[in-house]
C-alpha cells in the first residue's frame, strides 16, 4: 500500500495523467481526421491499390528502424542538456546518410523487391522511399527531443499536421486518379510536413545551445551509447519485421487484394493503439527515465498500473470493434471492403497484446537492457516464422493464416512483457551487469 501511495503521489506530482490526456486528446484529433477520410480513400482507391501501398509502408517502417541506428532512443537519458543535443545532431546526421544509402538500394534492387512481394507496379513509386525515410527519421529524432523536454503539446501539433497533410494529399491525388502513386505521394507529403513542423517547434528549445554541438562530443556519445546500434537496432529490426511480416506473406501468397483487405483491418485496429498505446508509451518513457534518475519512488508500481489499466481499456475497445464491424464496414468503407471484417476479427487478439506490451517495452531503453530486448524480439520473430511454416504446411487460406499468426504473435508479446518486467527487477537488484552483461543505468 505504501508503494502504491508513493507511485500515485509521483504520478500526480509529475502531471502523469495530465500529460497522457494531452497526448490522447491530440492523438484523438489526428485519428478523427483519419476516421473521417478513410471512407473517402476506400472509394477513391481499390483494395489492390491499397495492397501496393501497404507493401510500400511496410518497407518504409522496416527501413526506418535503421534511420538513426536507434541513437534517438538515448536522447532522454543523459543528465546534461548539451549531451542530449549532441545525440540529436548525431542522429540527424545518421538519418541523412541512411536516406542516401536507401536511394542507392532502391536503384539497384527495385526489380527484385517488386518481384519478391508479387506486386509488379511497385517499381513505379518505390523511388519515393528515400524521401519518406528522411521525413520519418527527422520526425522520430526531434519527437524524442520533445519527449525529453516533456513538450507534449508540440508533439501533438507535429503529429496532427503530419496526418492532416497526408490524408488530404492522398484524397486530392485520388480525385485526379493517380492510383497507388497518389497514396504514396501523400505519405511522403505528410512526412515532410510533419518533420518540418517538429523541427520548427524543437528549434525554440535548441537554438541557445547550438554552440555546444561538437564532433568530438558526438563521437564520445556514439561510443557511450553504442549498445543502441549494436543491440537495440537489431531488436527493433526484428520487432518491425515481426509487425510487417503478415502483410508481406499475405501479398506474396494471396495477392495484392488480400494485402489491401488486410491493411484496412490493420488500419482500423491501429486507431485505438495509436490513441491509447502511443500516448501512454511516450509519457511512460519520460516518467520512467525521470523516476529512475531520481529514485524517489519504485518503478514497479507504475509498471503494473500501466499493465492493468491498458489491459482493461484495450479489451473494452477491441471487443466493441469486433461486435460493430460486421454491421458497419460495408456502409462506411464500401461493399467491396466487407471481407476486411474477418481480417480485423482474427487480428484483434494480436493487437490487444500489442497495445498492452508496447508501452512497458520502454523498460528496455530506460534500463539499457538491450540484450534482453534482443532475446525477446528473437523469440517473437521465431514464433511468427513458425506460424508461417504451419500456415504454408497446411495450405491455409488468408483468414486461418492470420489467425495462426495472431496466436503465435500474441505468445511472442507475452514473452516480451515478461522480459520487460525482468529488466526492471534486475535493475532494482543490480543484476543486469552481472547476469546479462549490459551496462545498467544507475540511479544516483
Amino acid at each position: 500500500m505504501k508503494q502504491l501511495k508513493l507511485a500515485k503521489d509521483f504520478m500526480m506530482k509529475g502531471n502523469f495523467f495530465t500529460n497522457v490526456s494531452i497526448l490522447v486528446s491530440g492523438s484523438a484529433l489526428s485519428l478523427i481526421v483519419i476516421l473521417l477520410t478513410t471512407p473517402l480513400l476506400t472509394r477513391l482507391y481499390t483494395p489492390e491499390e491499397f495492397g501496393g501501398y501497404s507493401i510500400y509502408v511496410s518497407i518504409l517502417y522496416t527501413a526506418s528502424v535503421m534511420a538513426s541506428l536507434l541513437y534517438e532512443s538515448a536522447i532522454p537519458l543523459p543528465k546534461e542538456e548539451d549531451d542530449a543535443l549532441n545525440l540529436v545532431s548525431l542522429s540527424l546526421v545518421i538519418v541523412l546518410g541512411m536516406s542516401l544509402l536507401t536511394l542507392a538500394g532502391v536503384w539497384l534492387f527495385r526489380h527484385s523487391i517488386a518481384g519478391l512481394v508479387n506486386i509488379s507496379n511497385l517499381e513505379d513509386y518505390l523511388w519515393l522511399l528515400p524521401l519518406s525515410l528522411l521525413g520519418f527519421g527527422v520526425f522520430q529524432v526531434l519527437n524524442t527531443w520533445l519527449i525529453r523536454k516533456e513538450a507534449y503539446p508540440f508533439m501533438v501539433k507535429g503529429k496532427l499536421f503530419m496526418n492532416i497533410s497526408q490524408v488530404f494529399s492522398q484524397i486530392s491525388l485520388g480525385l485526379l486518379h493517380f492510383g497507388p502513386l497518389g497514396l504514396v505521394a501523400g505519405e511522403v507529403t505528410g512526412r515532410m510536413v510533419g518533420s518540418g513542423t517538429v523541427f520548427r517547434l524543437s528549434w525554440k528549445s535548441m537554438k541557445t545551445m547550438v554552440g555546444k554541438i561538437s564532433l568530438d562530443k558526438m563521437r564520445s556519445l556514439a561510443y557511450r551509447y553504442k549498445y543502441f546500434p549494436l543491440l537495440s537496432s537489431w531488436s527493433s529490426i526484428l520487432s518491425v519485421a515481426s509487425g510487417h511480416l503478415p502483410v508481406f506473406f499475405i501479398a506474396a501468397s494471396f495477392g495484392s487484394k488480400a494485402a489491401g483487405l488486410y491493411m484496412l483491418g490493420q488500419r482500423v485496429l491501429s486507431i485505438p493503439d495509436a490513441l491509447i498505446g502511443f500516448s501512454f508509451k511516450q509519457v511512460y518513457f519520460a516518467s520512467a527515465t525521470k523516476q529512475v534518475r531520481s529514485t524517489e519512488t519504485p518503478l514497479n508500481t507504475l509498471f503494473w498500473q500501466m499493465v492493468w489499466k491498458l489491459s482493461g481499456i484495450s479489451f473494452m475497445i477491441l471487443f466493441i470493434l469486433i461486435l460493430v464491424a460486421p454491421w458497419t464496414f460495408d456502409h462506411v468503407f464500401g461493399v467491396e471492403w466487407i471481407e476486411s471484417v474477418s481480417y480485423l476479427q482474427v487480428m484483434a487478439l494480436l493487437f490487444f497484446f500489442q497495445m498492452v506490451v508496447g508501452p512497458i517495452s520502454a523498460n528496455f531503453y530506460v534500463f539499457e537492457a538491450q540484450r534482453l530486448h534482443l532475446l525477446g524480439e528473437c523469440i517473437r520473430f521465431i514464433l511468427l516464422i513458425i506460424s508461417v511454416l504451419v500456415s504454408t504446411g497446411y495450405q491455409f487460406s488468408p483468414i486461418p493464416t492470420l489467425l495462426c499468426m495472431s496466436i503465435f504473435g500474441s505468445l511472442g508479446y507475452v514473452v516480451l512483457a515478461c522480459l520487460a518486467w525482468y529488466a526492471m527487477k534486475a535493475k532494482g537488484k543490480k543484476k543486469i551487469e552481472r547476469e546479462i552483461g549490459v551496462e545498467a543505468v544507475e540511479a544516483k
